[in-house]
């Protein structure tokens, strides 16, 4: 049995070998930089995810940028360049495929991942900032502001207009009790 990945269908055909026998590490290892996205759940920069996987020895340097290549040709990631920088985003038809094949992920693989997704999460978020703040206006109305800085840069910049201060006072409470999860999801919907 083999399988063919495309953005907008499944293949399975029955018969020779399958797509994930020992002789299908590509499409293995397809699967496992898939999860990786899938379990961080936030933009990632080539650097972040290079540094990520080498360090824990996933796989060597040419084979992950041929899999992002790929990834990204494919559909399954997209890359949006924000400030010169190009992040790499997991796209729905990326999370269906990790949701359909996540049996074919060893779970040695998959612990591994879960249990060292946090030092990567901490990884970019040394190199991001995410702030917030409202003020009120002369028309006595509040503007919240809520900005994302990587490096330095600004790659997110939202101002909202809210009519009270609990409004302000709400929307900054949710932004400072999940920020990389709003930024993650507002990405995403822009992407999508």
């Amino acid at each position: 049995m083999f399988i063919i990945f495309s953005p907008y269908y499944v293949i399975i055909h029955k018969g020779g070998g399958s797509l994930f026998d020992s002789g299908s590490i590509l499409a293995k290892n397809k699967l496992k930089i898939l999860y990786i996205f899938y379990t961080i759940n936030i933009p990632i920069n080539n650097t972040d995810i290079t540094k990520f996987v080498l360090e824990k020895d996933y796989m060597d340097y040419f084979t992950l940028q041929k899999i992002l290549t790929e990834l990204n040709e494919d559909g399954f990631l997209t890359i949006d360049k924000v400030d010169d920088k190009d992040l790499f985003y997991l796209t729905e038809t990326g999370k269906k495929t990790v949701d359909m094949f996540i049996d074919k992920i060893p779970k040695l693989y998959r612990k591994s991942i879960e249990n060292n997704f946090k030092s990567l999460k901490k990884e970019i978020e040394k190199n991001r900032q995410l702030i917030g703040h409202y003020f009120q206006r002369k028309d006595k109305d509040f503007t919240v502001i809520l900005q994302a800085f990587e490096d330095d840069i600004t790659v997110f910049n939202l101002s909202i207009n809210v009519p009270d201060e609990d409004s302000a006072k709400n929307i900054m409470k949710k932004w400072k009790e999940n920020p990389d999860k709003i930024y993650s999801e507002f990405i995403n919907i822009l992407f999508k």
